[in-house]
């Protein structure tokens, strides 16, 4: 038995050698306390039990006392042995947990995202993915951020989210943008409006008609400025609305007709309202993933971003394969 000074002793002896500890002999010691039997605890770590001996006669050659007291028929834990494993045990099982986060952050199973999403693409594709990134991977944390494309575009450049899912504006040596899917712009009337009977609209058709559009800021409206203006027929808009709920419950209310990105439309009430495609210039835009060309992906991004695609095909029709990340 260990009087109290040779417990503190000990426990000073533990702390002055820690650093020359082999993980494979605490490990090793674990599974000896906890099997009680060496045999055992050598299948553990699928070693050879003489092999296994050795690692033990080399712990107990490092802290100076013997930690098993061994017998014929039983083996049990000295005093020195039960202080060592009250010791160690829990660092070991922190350690294993850690081990195993990092193998999961490495599965993109855990760890934690922000990225930007263009209001029209977060309604359906952004909020599907996350729920299925949820599903799949519940110790995922996703920060989705709404913003207009040139300050997506920004907090990509300024490390701030991860990435980004835009419309491709402008090349930049710094970004990277791959391509997911082909949004178009519609017109969105009443049934009973006039414009309701065509199959598509002229941009020339819309000369006349309150329009009620979002703000200049919206990659949306300045894509539905250069139609007007192709036309020959650009003009202020009757209402500026900051989002589309607003502008369908004025279209539906009577007050003019919209245009607005066709992606979004799915997750929105379109209850008393229709839409049609417009006329040449098509008001089409390239969308996909913008990011950091000097910043790599991490795990979990890659596997949002994959789901993003998947959920993209489904709302937008057929998009490109995911790029290698």
């Amino acid at each position: 038995m260990l009087d109290y000074y040779d417990y503190w002793i000990f426990i000073y002896y533990l702390y002055a050698i820690r650093m020359n500890f082999k993980l494979r002999q605490l490990e090793g010691f674990v599974a000896a306390a906890e099997t009680g039997a060496f045999s055992k605890a050598a299948d553990r770590l699928a070693m050879t039990q003489p092999a296994f001996s050795q690692l033990i006669r080399e712990l107990e050659g490092m802290v100076g006392v013997r930690l098993f007291e061994r017998t014929t028929r039983r083996m049990e834990l000295t005093e020195a042995g039960r202080i060592l494993l009250a010791q160690v045990k829990r660092p070991l099982d922190d350690l294993q947990h850690a081990y195993a986060n990092l193998r999961e952050l490495a599965g993109g199973e855990r760890g934690s995202i922000t990225y930007a999403v263009l209001p029209s693409a977060a309604f359906v594709i952004g909020t599907r993915a996350i729920a299925q990134l949820r599903e799949r991977h519940p110790h995922v944390q996703v920060r989705q951020i709404e913003d207009q494309n040139g300050l997506l575009i920004d907090k990509v450049l300024q490390r701030e989210v991860e990435f980004g899912l835009g419309m491709f504006s402008h090349a930049d040596p710094a970004l990277r943008f791959d391509f997911m899917f082909m949004d178009e712009l519609v017109a969105i009337v009443r049934p009973d409006h006039a414009l309701a009977a065509a199959a598509e609209v002229a941009w020339a058709d819309l000369a006349d008609v309150p329009l009620i559009l979002l703000p200049i800021s919206a990659a949306a409206r300045r894509l539905a400025d250069a139609g007007l203006a192709q036309a020959g027929c650009h003009r202020a808009p009757a209402f500026e609305v900051v989002n589309m709920v607003t502008a369908l419950s004025m279209v539906r209310e009577g007050l003019g007709v919209t245009i607005l990105p066709r992606v979004g439309l799915e997750a929105m009430n379109m209850e008393g309202l229709v839409y049609r495609r417009l006329g040449e210039p098509r008001p089409e835009r390239q969308m996909g993933i913008i990011r950091r060309v000097d910043r790599p992906l991490s795990a979990a991004a890659a596997t949002l971003i994959r789901f993003l695609y998947q959920q993209a095909g489904a709302v937008a029709g057929p998009a490109t394969r995911p790029p290698e990340l």
